[in-house]
């Protein structure tokens, strides 16, 4: 029973830091397209879609998001 116990407290805490890197790394393209809204628009005028253009600003950011 403690076991199972453990499991589901691991198994909480992982979601919460999934939850919380997922904030994290859209505040920090929301903040990056309102800081670089000329960028954002290049990326459209060249016909990137919406999770390519996230991609791309990651990228700039130095950030890996394996989603």
């Amino acid at each position: 029973m403690d076991q199972l116990k453990t499991f589901s407290a691991m198994s909480l805490k992982l979601e919460q830091i999934k939850d919380s890197r997922s904030e994290f790394i859209e505040n920090l393209l929301a903040a990056f397209e309102r800081d670089h809204p000329e960028f954002i628009e290049h990326l459209k005028e060249c016909g990137l879609d919406k999770e390519e253009i996230r991609y791309c600003c990651l990228e700039v950011l130095g950030v890996r998001d394996e989603n």
